[in-house]
């Protein structure tokens, strides 16, 4: 073989090895590529899994914290109305004293606290207008019907005038016990009940 035939051959080996290197090196290119594509879309996915999850999150606190405002500002209306509601009770309280029927309640409450206070010798505390319209003859009945309850002689004076709107404040001849059966005191005691029946028939 000649020099020259030497020469094309080493050139033909060499180009055939310089191809199979560019080939195998466009391969691992590709192959670079297309990890770097992989883990490009992986890493963009879960960027994107991310940031829905966030959205989400922000999404249902905003829908949350709306929820709670509308709920507080609800609570708040109900509240008011109610408010409206109670003060009409206790305006309508202070004309009560003035409806017909207002007199044998006064009687009931004056019996009833009597009663609670076990009888005795008891001071019955009235407004201006009730001390005078109160007639001693309705004492004496209600003490015979508390006697017969506590089985305790019962005697009932007019006491002090006060400063109510109506009812009566009942207190022992001894000043040791004492029951308010004012109009005021009873709605404030009964204040939470009327609340709830305020609440009910209102919503």
């Amino acid at each position: 073989m000649g020099i020259e035939k030497i020469k094309e051959k080493i050139l033909e080996d060499a180009n055939l090895e310089a191809k199979k290197i560019i080939e195998e090196a466009n391969k691992e290119k590709e192959e670079i590529i297309n990890k770097a594509k992989e883990e490009a879309e992986k890493r963009k996915e879960a960027i994107l899994k991310r940031g829905e999850k966030e959205a989400e999150l922000t999404y249902n606190r905003i829908i949350a914290e709306a929820k709670l405002q509308a709920r507080r500002e609800i609570l708040e209306v109900k509240e008011r109305v109610i408010e409206k509601a109670i003060q009409k009770l206790r305006e309508d309280l202070n004309k009560y004293p003035e409806e017909p029927e207002y007199m044998d309640k006064l009687l009931k409450l004056i019996k009833e606290g009597a009663i609670s206070l076990g009888g005795g010798e008891i001071l019955v505390n009235l407004n201006k207008r009730d001390f005078e319209m109160l007639e001693e003859e309705k004492l004496w009945k209600i003490e015979k019907e508390v006697e017969q309850i506590t089985k305790k002689v019962t005697v009932l004076k007019k006491g002090e005038i006060v400063d109510i709107i109506g009812g009566c404040i009942l207190e022992t001849k001894d000043k040791t016990k004492l029951l308010d059966n004012s109009l005021e005191a009873i709605f404030e005691r009964n204040l939470p009940i009327i609340r709830v029946k305020v609440t009910e028939k209102l919503f």
